[in-house]
């Protein structure tokens, strides 16, 4: 790992099949605890939720174990497209996925709020930083879900690891909202950089 973020995943980081099943029951519950002060709410429909290299490796194994995949050539070829999730130094990445309590929603929600990944912002200090976005369809996930890379400037990371405030919201047309971090938020973020 470098002093300034997440590095890639290596090969023999990742638990497959019968390595992975010993610790899999304590792993899934170490990263839930992990994700719940990382699952930010933007309104009623929108979460944002900050990934880092190990929750992106914990879904990995998941994904392995899912599809049944033990071939290190497979294996290899898995871990190449999850390193293309893990953030680069002074990065932070996160799925902005649509959420609604019945799917019979999701294609209005999803009409409604079009293109909101290009207005979702990360605000340090006064001054705001977009995602930009990547689409990408996570495993395990049913909504759809974009994949956002915020790229602080120094003097932001600067702020953020001395404890300045951060807020994340969106300024799309039908949803117009800022949120502060809590504290416990806060500190999970600030942990990526």
């Amino acid at each position: 790992m470098t002093p300034e973020g997440s590095s890639q995943l290596e090969l023999g980081e990742i638990r497959v099949g019968a390595a992975y099943e010993p610790d899999r029951a304590d792993e899934r519950h170490r990263i839930a605890e992990l994700k719940h002060p990382r699952r930010i709410h933007l309104g009623d429909a929108l979460a944002l939720v900050f990934e880092n290299r190990d929750t992106i490796r914990s879904t990995l194994e998941e994904a392995l174990r899912t599809e049944r995949i033990d071939d290190p050539e497979r294996v290899a070829g898995e871990l190449t497209a999850f390193n293309a999730v893990v953030p680069e130094p002074g990065q932070l990445a996160a799925l902005l996925l649509l959420e609604v309590a019945d799917p019979a929603d999701l294609a209005a929600a999803a009409a409604r709020l079009e293109g909101v990944e290009a207005t979702v912002f990360i605000e340090v200090e006064g001054t705001r930083v977009r995602g930009v976005p990547e689409a990408v369809s996570p495993p395990g996930e049913t909504a759809p879900a974009h994949l956002l890379r915020f790229t602080l400037e120094p003097d932001q990371r600067s702020a953020v690891l001395a404890g300045s405030a951060i807020a994340t919201g969106t300024d799309h047309p039908h949803l117009n909202v800022k949120v502060q971090l809590d504290e416990e938020q806060r500190r999970a973020v600030a942990a990526d950089l």
